[in-house]
């Protein structure tokens, strides 16, 4: 009996603590709004009175002055009005009462309604008043009232204030489901779910119905908490999957039905998130058919959201949508990469190739049907030149990996210029910027001085072929010049005279790399010596020869750039003769780099006197 009046008091005390400010809040605003219409037709009866006095256009123009007086902004004085015709409603300066009032003070009680009612359960529990069962059924019959409520005041037209008591009653119980689990222990954990499953179903509906994005957030942040609030000593792996499958799956439907910027890509992130958390603490490989499983059944659920939303509805896909497709290609890959890279890793480069064939073939069909996105179909386009390109490192071997990239580009430089797609040219130059930036600085410091042979060993040829799909680009884009803006013809006589560069880098490391590794061999120090500066001769005399060679070909071509190119290089020659092989080589070795640049250099300067250089200069730019 004891414990009964301690509940009806509990009850009583809750109701006026929490529920009356609430009532007066409600009572206030509908007061405020029944003063409003009377004020307003007072003011309809005063303007019929005004026209029955036939003033009505003199009245209606004072009114219009004096309330743009009040606006702020100077009005000149007008003639005489003829026509009684309605003159435009001025703009008038925000009413901060009505903001503060209308919207400010409904947030802050559904907020003070949330805390009141945890310090309330708190101190009700603290103090003994009503046990466990008491504390939990206040609570859902809180968030009940309050969702009921504002499901009544929705339909009066109320959009806000129906809002901020949904809003309320839906974290009321799930607040109180969770303590009915978690503190209690009233519940099992298979019901606790079923129970917030319930609540988060109703937020979503009530989001679907309210047109409210806030409830739509709330039910994704509730239906992301559920499996860390319902966590067990057991990993309950397979109903975690399969709920976090159907919340996405919801989610979707959900953003589908009402576009909310920023749902859906909250959603992939947060179960990504759990599964990765999940993935730290329980993997195990005989669970690796539900893990690659789970995050193929995600991956999919967003490339249908894509297609369906962006694709056969023909909404046009924001900066967030096109960074979502990214994003949900790249965390699928990973996931895979990570869960199969132990017992499939040989597979994995085919599955880069596979995802590549995706993301080709839906590009096809966004070209197909919605051929006015052209940044969709440019971010599928990405997405598939970003797998191909990741196939070579994860499947070759590293020396040819430079190679793979720029092959990938010189055929997306072709397609770009057979179909005027500055896109396609773009994604070229990136890719052989990766190529060329990863021989020069990764493969060529690493590749050792191990090279039995000069030129057909594992770093030349492939480094040669990176050097060739360069120049064969400069040299195919010479047939398509017309095609090219003035940016792009300058960018690509600058990627001419970098493949130049980069075939002299080659030679260059390959030739040192062979005569150290001659070197190196020797068994008799003396030997080694005369070794190395063998290899400097070789190297001064293959910088004349390339030279030299350079400046032919660029007499052939009619090509400046060229040619200029060529002269540098005989600098940087002259350069290491003078500075290098005069003071570091034995006398008759640097007897013979002098002489072998000498007639090099002689016969330079015969081809520049026998070759009328300004001619061709203009002949080739009239070409350009």
């Amino acid at each position: 009996m004891e414990e009964l009046l301690l509940g009806l008091l509990a009850i009583l005390v809750l109701t006026v603590v929490v529920l009356a400010p609430i009532a007066a809040l409600i009572l206030s605003i509908v007061l405020f709004r029944r003063v409003g219409e009377i004020r307003q037709r007072v003011a309809r009866l005063e303007t019929a009175a005004r026209n029955v006095d036939g003033s009505s256009a003199t009245v209606q123009a004072e009114e219009f002055v004096e309330a743009t007086v009040i606006a702020g902004r100077a009005v000149p004085p007008r003639p005489e009005v003829v026509s009684a015709s309605p003159l435009p409603s001025p703009q008038l300066p925000i009413n901060w009462e009505l903001l503060i009032g209308r919207k400010g003070l409904g947030w802050v009680a559904a907020v003070l309604l949330v805390f009141g009612t945890a310090f309330f359960l708190r101190y009700a529990y603290e103090n003994q008043w009503i046990g466990p069962l008491g504390r939990v059924a206040v609570g859902l019959l809180t968030g009940l009232a309050l969702t009921v409520a504002g499901w009544r005041y929705h339909r009066r037209g109320w959009r806000i204030f129906s809002q901020m008591l949904s809003s309320g009653g839906v974290m009321v119980l799930f607040l109180s489901v969770y303590s009915a689990f978690g503190f209690y222990h009233l519940l099992p954990q298979q019901a606790a779910a079923a129970f917030l499953l319930a609540v988060i179903i109703e937020s979503a509906l009530l989001a679907v119905l309210y047109n409210a994005p806030a409830l739509a957030w709330m039910s994704l942040l509730g239906g992301l908490l559920t499996p860390v609030l319902m966590r067990s000593d057991t990993d309950q792996y397979q109903s975690l999957f399969t709920y976090l499958a159907v919340l996405d799956a919801g989610i979707v439907v959900l953003a589908l039905w009402r576009h909310w910027p920023g749902l859906a890509t909250a959603a992939l992130l947060g179960t990504q998130g759990l599964f990765w958390l999940w993935h730290v603490q329980n993997f195990h490989p005989e669970k690796l058919a539900w893990a690659i499983g789970f995050q193929l059944v995600i991956y999919l659920v967003f490339v249908l959201h894509s297609l369906t939303a962006h694709v056969f509805r023909r909404r046009m896909a924001g900066w967030e949508d096109l960074a979502r497709l990214l994003l949900n290609a790249s965390l699928w890959f990973i996931a895979a990469y990570v869960l199969l890279r132990t017992d499939y890793r040989d597979w994995l480069g085919l599955l880069a190739i596979g995802m590549a064939i995706v993301y080709t073939v839906l590009g096809r069909v966004m070209l197909g049907r919605r051929p006015d996105d052209a940044r969709q179909l440019l971010t599928a386009l990405a997405a598939a030149v970003g797998f191909i390109a990741l196939a070579f490192p994860i499947q070759a071997k590293a020396e040819w990996i430079a190679l793979g990239w720029a092959a990938e580009a010189a055929a997306l430089w072709w397609f770009g210029l057979r179909t005027r797609a500055p896109a396609l040219r773009g994604m070229a130059a990136v890719v052989a910027g990766l190529a060329v930036g990863r021989l020069v600085f990764v493969d060529t410091p690493h590749r050792g001085f191990e090279l039995a042979l000069p030129i057909l060993n594992q770093y030349a040829v492939p480094a040669l072929g990176v050097a060739a799909c360069l120049l064969g680009s400069v040299i195919v884009a010479r047939r398509f010049w017309t095609r090219l803006g003035r940016s792009e013809r300058i960018l690509t006589g600058l990627t001419g005279v970098l493949g130049v560069l980069l075939l002299w880098f080659v030679l260059s490391a390959d030739t040192y790399g062979y005569f150290r590794a001659l070197a190196d061999a020797q068994i008799s120090g003396e030997e080694a010596v005369r070794m190395r500066w063998l290899g400097q001769v070789a190297l001064s005399a293959l910088w004349s020869v390339y030279a030299l060679s350079v400046l032919a070909v660029g007499f052939r071509r009619h090509v400046a750039t060229v040619r200029w190119t060529a002269l540098f290089l005989f600098a940087m020659t002259i350069g290491k003769v003078f500075l290098h092989d005069m003071a570091g080589l034995k006398e008759i070795y640097r007897i013979l780099a002098f002489f072998i640049l000498a007639i090099l250099l002689g016969l330079a300067g015969w081809a520049y006197q026998r070759i009328q250089v300004d001619r061709q200069t203009r002949e080739f730019d009239d070409h350009e």
